[in-house]
């Protein structure tokens, strides 16, 4: 199936940052710590993406961009991807994939192993959605992606505990998530604001078309 131009800008914008940390890493310009600049800014992508995974329901039903239903797969696989890099990051550049080293260094520290638990539940979201492993599994799939709150939630602990003081953007990702569970809540998932807009009509169109 061809994809819609939503899907296509969905893939840019995810893929970006990624090109911005290769440019980045390439040029030696990752402030002068280039792999905690690594750790922190694949991390903060995942996270990111989370969120906005999860707000594509609630931002659909408010201002009737239907289009935002294609393409949160694509942004939950693509915070996967990143959360992926931000362990890869951690284990390769850290600790040069040394396997006593790294476990030694998650049994010391509780954060990476929230992180860890974080990043192995959204290991079977992003394999779910495949279409082919979604259509074997039926509507189940719908049930095993309401974890994502869950590993939400686990993310944003984990970025707390690293933190080490600065914890404003954590506390700002745990009021986002907060609001969004709000609006998984009767009256609130029904609620719908601005559908009746021609510019978000004609923007949803614009994004639906293949």
């Amino acid at each position: 199936m061809k994809p819609t131009r939503g899907q296509i800008i969905a893939h840019f914008l995810c893929l970006l940052p990624f090109l911005v940390l290769l440019i980045a890493f390439y040029n030696d310009s990752l402030t002068a710590n280039p792999i905690q600049a690594l750790t922190l800014r694949s991390g903060r992508t995942a996270v990111n993406l989370l969120m906005f995974t999860m707000a594509c329901r609630p931002l659909s039903n408010l201002l009737g961009l239907s289009a935002f239903f294609k393409i949160r797969v694509i942004t939950g696989v693509y915070a996967f991807f990143y959360a992926l890099l931000h362990f890869l990051v951690f284990a390769g550049l850290d600790f040069g994939f040394n396997l006593e080293w790294i476990l030694e260094e998650i049994q010391q520290k509780p954060f990476i192993q929230i992180g860890l638990l974080a990043l192995i539940l959204l290991f079977p979201l992003a394999v779910t959605s495949i279409n082919k492993v979604r259509k074997k599994m039926g509507g189940s799939w719908r049930v095993l992606h309401r974890i994502v709150y869950l590993i939400s939630l686990l993310a944003i602990i984990h970025y707390l505990m690293a933190s080490k003081g600065d914890i404003l953007l954590p506390i700002i990702y745990g009021l986002i998530l907060s609001i969004l569970l709000l609006f998984r809540l009767p009256p609130l998932n029904r609620l719908k604001l601005f559908t009746d807009a021609i510019w978000l009509k004609n923007l949803n169109n614009y994004l639906l078309k293949a």
